[in-house]
C-alpha cells in the first residue's frame, strides 16, 4: 500500500505544526494511517527512557503503533496536548515542540519532541519526558 505524505516540500511553521498534531493523535490513539506521516524507517529515542533499551528497537509505523497502543493499556485516560507553536528549522529538516499530558489523577508531564523530517514524514523523534507539566 502506498500512502502519500502529509506534507510535501519543504518543512514550513504549517508543516511542523500539522505532524505535531497528527504525532499528538498518535499518542491520544488515533491509529489511522500513520504512514501517512511517519516516514518507513521511522525511530523514536527516549532521554528518559522509562522502558529501559527496549524502545531503542522500535522500527517503522508499525512499531510505533503496537507501542503506544500497549501503553494507552497501560496508563488509561492519558490525553496529550501540544504546548505552544513548534519552532521550525526547514533548513535542517527539524522541529521541536512542547507538549504536556494530562492524567485521570488530575496530575501533570511534560516534555519536548524534537523531530527529523524526511520526504514529508516524520523520520525521527527524539522525545524527553519530565515529571511535571512546564511551568508558563
Amino acid at each position: 500500500m502506498t500512502t502519500t505524505p502529509l506534507t510535501t516540500g519543504a518543512l514550513t511553521p504549517a508543516t511542523g505544526s500539522a505532524l505535531f498534531d497528527r504525532w499528538t493523535a498518535l499518542w491520544n490513539g488515533d491509529f489511522h494511517d500513520p504512514e501517512a506521516f511517519l516516514a518507513p524507517g521511522f525511530r523514536i529515542r527516549f532521554g528518559n527512557d522509562p522502558e529501559g533499551a527496549a524502545t531503542d528497537e522500535i522500527h517503522g509505523p508499525a512499531g510505533i503503533v503496537a507501542y503506544i497502543s500497549d501503553f494507552r493499556v497501560r496508563k488509561p485516560g492519558y490525553r496529550f496536548v501540544v504546548d505552544g507553536t513548534p519552532l521550525v528549522d526547514g533548513g535542517q529538516g527539524q522541529a521541536a515542540c512542547r507538549w504536556y499530558v494530562t492524567r485521570p489523577d488530575g496530575g501533570e508531564l511534560s516534555g519536548i519532541d524534537l523531530i527529523e523530517v524526511a520526504d514529508g514524514r516524520i523520520a525521527t523523534v527524539w522525545s524527553v519526558t519530565g515529571l511535571r507539566r512546564f511551568a508558563h
